[in-house]
């Protein structure tokens, strides 16, 4: 399996603040993975980085072609991205034209246009907004409006930066589970960059940065096994986890379940 993120001894600082210091990392086509790091760890100027915003002194290649200013607009169309916060994102008067925005730049026809929102709007269950305005929307429907905006345009790779910290817990659940789907049906590589430990049991790999330099990485089937480790970083692990794990002591589970119903029907067997 290729590549589809390559970082070989990043070095970035702000002004006398060194963000990363000798940062490598590498993330497999297809994969969905998390990088967790605590807040002031540099999550959102990786973002940065990865979307040519910030500089990377040729340290980072995105699909085996190396960032840089000649490279930078191929690249940035192979690239989708989730932020933090969707009302800087939507502005538009409704859904509609949120949606055609970042297809409108790319000069395709009305055709195409209205053909892919009528497939993405569908897919993502958010047709009977689209006469709305974005402002009028709920934290959750505005953030699968921004996820509509970032997969219509057919990326490649999906960035979402803290794309979760702002919607309730229920939203946050669904969304998840809907990523999953879509790396599938899509054959989108994901990258979820988060401080919440909780929103890594949907991913294939764990990325840990601390201190600008990778830490941990493995599946999260072997990160979760590294309880010590991760609480010395900071982090508990996720609450599915830590049941199973208890459960387990008892002899009522034989591995861990990610999913609450998964677990409940096996408890009642």
């Amino acid at each position: 399996m290729d590549n589809m993120i390559v970082i070989n001894k990043l070095f970035f600082k702000y002004d006398y603040r060194v963000i990363f210091n000798n940062l490598s990392l590498s993330i497999k086509k297809g994969t969905f993975t998390t990088i967790l790091g605590n807040n002031g760890c540099g999550k959102s100027t990786l973002v940065r980085l990865l979307t040519g915003l910030e500089d990377s002194n040729k340290s980072i290649y995105i699909d085996g072609v190396l960032l840089d200013q000649y490279n930078l607009s191929s690249i940035r169309r192979k690239i989708g991205v989730v932020f933090e916060n969707p009302d800087n994102t939507l502005i538009s008067e409704t859904v509609m034209e949120d949606l055609a925005f970042p297809l409108e730049n790319l000069n395709y026809s009305r055709d195409f246009i209205y053909s892919k929102i009528n497939e993405i709007s569908k897919y993502l269950g958010i047709a009977h907004l689209l006469n709305r305005c974005p402002r009028d929307l709920s934290g959750g429907e505005k953030q699968l409006v921004g996820l509509g905006c970032a997969l219509i345009t057919g990326p490649e790779l999906l960035i979402l930066d803290e794309a979760f910290s702002m919607v309730d817990s229920m939203s946050k659940l669904n969304m998840l589970k809907l990523l999953r789907k879509i790396k599938k049906d899509y054959n989108v590589t994901i990258l979820n960059i988060t401080h919440d430990i909780e929103e890594s049991i949907y991913g294939d790999d764990i990325i840990v940065v601390n201190n600008g330099r990778v830490v941990i990485h493995d599946s999260r089937d072997n990160v979760y096994k590294q309880e010590k480790e991760l609480n010395n970083l900071g982090f508990d692990l996720p609450f599915m986890v830590s049941l199973s794990n208890k459960l387990s002591y008892y002899d009522l589970l034989d591995s861990v379940v990610y999913d609450m119903e998964d677990m409940v029907d096996l408890l009642w067997k």
